[in-house]
């Protein structure tokens, strides 16, 4: 009955098809549409193919596949590739496709529908069948089977027409390669010992069967050697050490199918001439993958070195630009990176005997090609060709130098010298810049400077250097007309400069720390003033030639040369040229000295009559550069200096020479603190000149004067001296300080927005706006001028030098001293400093807010500032001209650069006022107090990016200091961690929910970007700041403090095995601070301990990975100090430990970390509480009883032996080996790059879930037995 029913449905179910199918047809000849002519019937038609395809479906369930159900599934197959199927007969047919694909007779369907009559759709879905059944069913195949299956996807591969346009699409020869690959990933070569013959003779049957040859060793060589693909470790392990084997017979097969791809008829075909360059990219894409491949193996390079220059040479001279821009690949994978001395050796050979000289001319061609949309791709990849072999080549010439033969390589230099020129000169701003980045790599090679055979290269490439800096400002489309960068990729300039800055902030450090010009000159200016310092540090004569020719051009007629546009950059190069020549002054003294003087005359005779504000600028710093080389005692000096003071005024009417009079003033400052020899004879001359200009210098000019004045007195190295000029200079700061009108408007916060302004209405009445303007100056000058002060303020640091300099006193105990010039003057203001400093913190709170007049809106006022905003996320910031802006934002603006700037010099003052004093701070009455009410006091009003800047404040001089200067701080640093516990773990549980939230507008976009990058930053600032504080060295050694459970050693150096050099901490142990936090008195350890563990989850890998050293210690610090070992306690940090690894799978130095610590915690902790951590990991890893009993047992023999006690990267790689294999299904999605978003599929943060192995986070509020007293 049952075959009759299923025959019976079959039948109907054809009838149907071939119904609705006729209908389908002459419905869309006639332009009409399905739907629109059928009505409401489509669905009752629809409705009856549906159930019976359901029916099909469970009769398969029951019933053997038979060839009978073949038609019904090609017929659902395409039914599902149609647009017009709705949704429930999508779904039936997938429920076919799925029911044949998981049955018996998937391998065999699977090879019916490769016949060349059915539809792409029909066979790739075939060949998936096949792949499922290889991938899932082949070991269990009879090796008959196995055999068969493999000739007959073989032959059906070498059976594809030629002139079959669906078997030569790149789908169907995609899915082919997936099938080899998925039969040699298991049988090679045991089973397939001719896999790489079978694989030469299918490619030369045609240019189809050769894609497909080359697709499959693509995909293996990726598969087994980039991304490990393999699930038996010890399998991947296997195929690793065949592919290399291999990697000469591999290379050979690829170099024939490059030259086959070539050969054939003259001219072919358009089908066959696409097929052919489709073959010809994919051979060059699997050199590429082979050579990079051979990267665990550098050694292998000398033994291919003409397998892979020669199809690179060949594609270069083609003229076929992709084909060249991949073998631009092939060789960028030849040079490393990050050249270590492994990688030093095997590349040496491709710079000896010219071998790179082909590609060295394939630059210089493609740089002197026509600058158009056409070449400007090629011109990007030939860049980063050169970039990449220049700094290659600056590495081995450093690090590796007797490696060379000299006269193999050294024509290497000349081609890198060339080519920097040619590409300086290109108009494209993207060429300059990265030859920017090869003059810092070059850095390091001085030597290479003083051989004679480069001097004429050299002193091109010096010429051209102040053209080469010219282009300041955003790169216009009228200068790069086809940059990727400007054009195409970008509707405005600002787009362009956002992904500028986040392409290249790392490598140009400093000239992002600067905002006047766009990065990339700066970084290109910097870089251009490194070379031209070491070219003239070893070859100064040519580089003196040149630009005293330069500086007799302008001195003829300086008004006349300021008209070039290139005399600022010029007057920059001399200026570099001359400072550098104090490195070689002696030489210079010795034939240059006359005229050096002589110089100097002209200069200063072309000041007296210049009037162009450029040419004084240009001279005045030209000037500032050639007196260092006088003598000290030169009767030029006096009226140098007297030039240069002088001009700190010029045109101090005009707005716009606020800039040149502030470059005086870093040339003043400059002088100060790196020529100080110069001026310390002249001090009085110096100081007669100041005083008689002071009136007229602005506030940020005092400051800087002041800041020169204190670095010249360090030469004197007397206390007198030092109190006398802060007398002078700080007289007016501390009546100011010390006023009862300043110490009311700083005691509250309330009052100090009403005394800046903010109480009253808006207005736009000049003369009471400019009463609070005066007002915030004052402010920002008392606070700059104590800053500058304080931070060029140095005293001896050795008993002997501070007794001759009077900086000496005895104790009580008699103990000698030292005193510190500024402490008296600066304790009779600490208070209202202190005062000040809590009163900026709370302006941002809600009750300070209400004092503020409505007219203002308050989200504009307290906000960031543009600058601050810029480097959360990541931009280049850009000031802002006040005169585009309305008078009411620039208000706003200026009142939120007031207060930051404000805050910032002020915190930072007193922070470094409490270190520098040193006993004589904390000798004070209210020290304890100014520390934790004023630095640590109201930190819950900063906003997240300010608190960011206060851990970098206060880190640095803290871990510096004394356990005595520490234990003043063991207060506020706990009020502090506490405050970031509460803080981060509502920033992360926030970030969380509105990742959850499914609606959101572009404004909403925007700010989740912005919060999440805000708390990104703070996170790892955090982390380093913990780090950095809990980590370091206890200079003295603690009392040892009782412990309710005697532990075995704790050896933390396991969680830096994996770690650098750099980043690994000189420490094992906890510092004075960390203990200190940890003790119940101090009652800050359970959210230290919640706080470190929560950082572990979070997917900050930066963060977690600094945090990992230090985890394991608090741990157990806090339980041995708090003399309480609880089993809940340790559960919950040992599964919160176990739940970071997934998180942080793809970082797999910190994850090391992590396996390290886990292991030595379950050592710990096993004679303790026997079956805590294994419950723990039963729970949340899955793993099963008996490997976890492997596991234990191995961990017990290891404690047992002798050969384990010492705690050394070996033994510690053979547990974390155990460790790792017994969790490996819990880290199984790693495989298939599914990374586990720990954070969101825990429940939330505010709660622990009653399954306490589970929690997302631990907080000292919620778990009761968390280090509490038995």
């Amino acid at each position: 009955m049952s075959a009759i029913l299923m025959f019976q449905v079959q039948i109907i179910s054809k009838l149907l098809q071939i119904l609705i199918f006729l209908l389908r047809i002459s419905v869309l000849q006639q332009g009409i549409c399905y739907e629109q002519f059928f009505g409401e019937r489509t669905e009752t038609l629809d409705l009856w193919l549906t159930a019976e395809i359901v029916c099909l479906v469970r009769m398969n369930e029951n019933l053997p596949v038979t060839g009978d159900i073949l038609p019904d599934l090609i017929s659902a197959i395409e039914c599902n590739f149609q647009p017009g199927t709705d949704y429930n007969m999508r779904s039936a047919s997938y429920m076919l496709i799925e029911s044949v694909k998981e049955s018996n007779q998937c391998l065999e369907i699977g090879f019916r529908m490769l016949d060349i009559c059915f539809s792409i759709y029909v066979q790739q879905c075939g060949l998936q069948f096949i792949l499922h059944a290889i991938r899932t069913k082949w070991p269990s195949l009879p090796p008959v089977v196995q055999q068969l299956s493999k000739d007959r996807l073989i032959n059906c591969l070498l059976s594809s027409p030629a002139n079959n346009d669906i078997r030569s699409t790149p789908a169907i020869m995609e899915s082919f390669a997936q099938c080899i690959v998925a039969i040699v990933e298991c049988d090679w070569p045991q089973k397939w010992k001719s896999f790489i013959e079978d694989c030469r003779s299918i490619s030369k049957i045609g240019p189809s069967q050769a894609i497909v040859v080359l697709s499959v060793i693509g995909r293996l060589i990726e598969d087994v050697m980039e991304f490990e693909l393999i699930e038996d470790p010890s399998r991947n392990k296997e195929l690793r050490t065949v592919v290399l084997d291999s990697a000469s017979e591999f290379f050979d097969l690829t170099l024939e199918m490059i030259k086959q791809s070539k050969a054939g008829e003259i001219p072919p075909s358009c089908a066959e001439s696409s097929v052919r360059q489709r073959m010809l990219e994919k051979s060059y894409h699997l050199l590429n993958s082979l050579i990079a491949s051979l990267n665990p193996r550098p050694h292998l390079f000398t033994k291919f070195v003409d397998k892979i220059l020669e199809p690179a040479r060949d594609a270069f001279k083609s003229g076929n630009i992709p084909v060249a821009e991949i073998a631009i690949s092939c060789l960028e994978s030849v040079f490393p990176r990050k050249a270590s001395a492994k990688n030093y050796k095997p590349v040496v050979i491709f710079f000896k005997s010219g071998r790179l000289n082909f590609a060295y001319d394939f630059i210089m061609m493609t740089s002197l090609l026509p600058f158009d949309q056409q070449n400007h791709a090629l011109l990007k990849a030939a860049t980063h060709l050169f970039f990449d072999i220049a700094t290659c080549f600056c590495s081995f010439w450093v690090g590796c130098f007797e490696l060379f033969e000299i006269e193999d390589c050294i024509d290497n230099w000349d081609s890198i010298f060339r080519l920097m020129l040619s590409l300086l000169k290109h108009p494209s701003t993207y060429c300059r810049m990265w030859c920017s980045l090869i003059f810092n790599s070059m850095k390091n090679c001085k030597k290479v400077y003083k051989i004679e055979r480069f001097a004429p290269i050299l002193t091109e490439l010096f010429e051209y250097i102040p053209k080469a800096t010219l282009k300041n400002g955003e790169p216009s489309k009228a200068v790069e007309p086809f940059s990727a960068y400007a054009k195409f990729d970008y509707e405005t300039n600002t787009a362009f400069s956002i992904d500028y800055h986040r392409k290249f902030c790392l490598l140009f450090p400093c000239a992002f720390a600067r905002s006047e010009t766009l990065v990339v000159d700066s970084g290109l200016r910097e870089a251009c003033e490194v070379f031209v310092g070491d070219w003239v540090a070893s070859n100064w004569r040519r580089a003196y030639s040149v630009v005293m020719g330069w500086l007799d051009e302008i001195l003829k007629n300086p008004a006349k040369a300021s008209n070039d546009e290139c005399f600022m950059t010029t007057a920059k190069v001399i200026h570099v040229v001359f400072d550098s020549l104090v490195d070689v002054i002696e030489d210079v003294k010795k034939t240059e000295y006359t005229i050096i003087q002589a110089k100097v005359d002209a200069v200063m005779n072309a000041l007296q009559n210049c009037q162009v504000v450029n040419a004084i600028q240009a001279l005045v710093s030209i000037l500032s550069s050639l007196f260092p080389i006088l003598d000290v005692s030169d009767p030029r000096i006096p009226g140098i200096l007297c030039k240069l003071i002088s001009s700190l005024t010029l045109g101090i009417d005009d707005p716009e020479m606020a800039e040149v009079r502030h470059h005086f003033t870093y040339l003043f400052i400059k002088m100060a603190t790196v020529h100080q020899a110069h001026l310390i004879a002249h001090i009085e001359l110096i100081w007669k000149e100041i005083s008689a200009v002071a009136g007229q210098l602005s506030d940020h000019q005092k400051c800087t004067v002041v800041e020169g004045l204190f670095a010249l007195c360090k030469l004197f190295k007397n206390f007198e001296q030092y109190a006398q000029l802060m007398s002078v200079t700080l007289q007016q700061t501390v009546e100011f300080w010390a006023s009862a009108e300043i110490m009311a408007a700083v005691s509250k916060p309330e009052n100090f927005l009403i005394y800046i302004g903010l109480g009253d209405p808006l207005t736009n009445d000049d003369s009471l706006n400019l009463v609070y303007h005066t007002r915030r100056k004052q402010f920002s000058f008392h606070v700059k001028i104590l800053h500058s002060v304080i931070s060029r303020l140095e005293v001896p640091t050795e008993i002997e030098d501070a007794k001759t300099g009077g900086f000496c006193i005895t104790d009580v105990q008699g103990n000698l001293r030292i005193c510190h010039p500024a402490a008296e003057l600066f304790q009779m203001i600490f208070p209202t400093l202190f005062t000040f400093l809590r009163c900026l913190k709370g302006i941002y709170s809600v009750s300070s807010l209400k004092v503020v007049h409505a007219t203002y809106d308050k989200a504009k006022l307290f906000d960031l500032t543009d600058a601050e905003k810029s480097a959360v996320m990541g931009k280049p910031h850009e000031t802002k001209k006040f005169e585009d802006m309305q008078r009411q934002e620039v208000f706003y603006e200026k009142m939120k650069l007031f207060l930051a700037e404000l805050s910032d010099h002020l915190q930072h003052l007193l922070i470094r006022c409490v270190f520098a004093f040193d006993w004589q701070f904390f000798a004070l009455p209210n020290a304890a107090s100014y520390v934790e009410h004023g630095i640590f006091g109201d930190l819950e009003n900063l906003m997240d990016y300010r608190l960011r800047l206060f851990l970098r404040r206060v880190i640095t001089p803290l871990s510096n200091s004394t356990t005595e200067v520490q234990s003043y701080f063991v207060n506020g640093l706990a009020k502090l961690v506490e405050h970031l516990n509460d803080r981060l773990i509502a920033r992360w549980h926030l970030i969380m929910k509105k990742e959850n939230a499914y609606e959101f507008d572009d404004e909403q976009t925007k700010q989740q970007i912005f919060t999440e990058n805000v708390v990104s930053l703070l996170t790892k600032e955090l982390a380093l700041f913990l780090r950095s504080l809990l980590l370091q060295q206890d200079p003295e050694k603690p009392r040892a403090t009782p412990k309710a459970v005697e532990l075995p050693e704790f050896n933390s150096s396991a969680m830096d095995t994996d770690a650098n050099d750099e980043q690994t901490s000189s420490s094992n142990a906890l510092s004075f601070l960390g203990k200190s936090l940890l003790q119940r008195e101090v009652n800050c350890y359970a959210s230290l301990v919640s706080l470190l563990l929560n950082m572990l989850s979070w997917r900050e890998p930066v963060a977690a990975f600094h945090i990992g050293q230090v985890a394991g210690l608090a741990i157990l610090e806090a339980l041995q100090s708090n003399g309480i070992l609880d089993e809940e306690s340790f559960k919950h940090a040992y599964a919160f430990i176990l739940g970071a690894m997934p998180q942080q799978c793809l970082n797999p130095e910190f994850v090391g970390r992590l396996y390290d610590l886990a292991v030595q915690l379950y050592e710990h902790f096993r004679n303790i509480y026997p079956n805590a951590a294994q419950t723990v990991l039963l729970q949340t890893t899955e793993c099963s009883l008996g490997d976890l009993q492997a596991f234990d047992k191995k961990i017990l023999n290891a404690l047992e032996n002798p050969d384990f006690k010492s705690c050394n990267k070996v033994t510690l790689k053979v547990k974390r080996d155990w460790f790792k294999s017994l969790i490996k299904e819990f880290l199984k999605p790693l495989k298939t790059h599914q990374v586990r978003q720990i954070f969101g599929e825990l429940p939330p943060l505010q709660r622990p879930s009653p399954q306490p192995f589970f929690t997302s986070s631990i907080s000292p509020n919620t778990l009761p037995n968390l280090f509490q007293e038995s």
